[in-house]
């Protein structure tokens, strides 16, 4: 199995930035040799276009978003409850 991406693999890197440069390489080939697609591979060279080498660093896989998660508002306002039964000797749970 391939892998998802080369920010450590220097000849990759390089192969990016000779593409980005305007110079003919054998996408295919570099791809197969270093064990990633050619999908990963354009998708590296449209990230080093837009933002330079700093675009091949490694990149977060966290969600953007967590629509699940409990809204700020809700979170602090049943934090401030158990806060007060506390306060007042009451259980207030888990």
């Amino acid at each position: 199995m391939g892998r998802t991406g080369f920010e450590m693999d220097p000849a990759l890197v390089a192969a990016v930035a000779r593409v980005a440069a305007g110079e003919k390489v054998n996408v295919s080939g570099v791809c197969r040799e270093h064990g990633v697609s050619r999908a990963v591979f354009y998708r590296k060279l449209d990230r080093f276009r837009e933002h330079g080498s700093a675009g091949l660093a490694p990149r977060s896989r966290a969600p953007r978003t967590r629509p699940t998660s409990t809204p700020a508002p809700v979170g602090e306002a049943v934090v401030r409850a158990r806060k007060e039964l506390a306060d007042q000797g009451w259980d207030h749970g888990a």
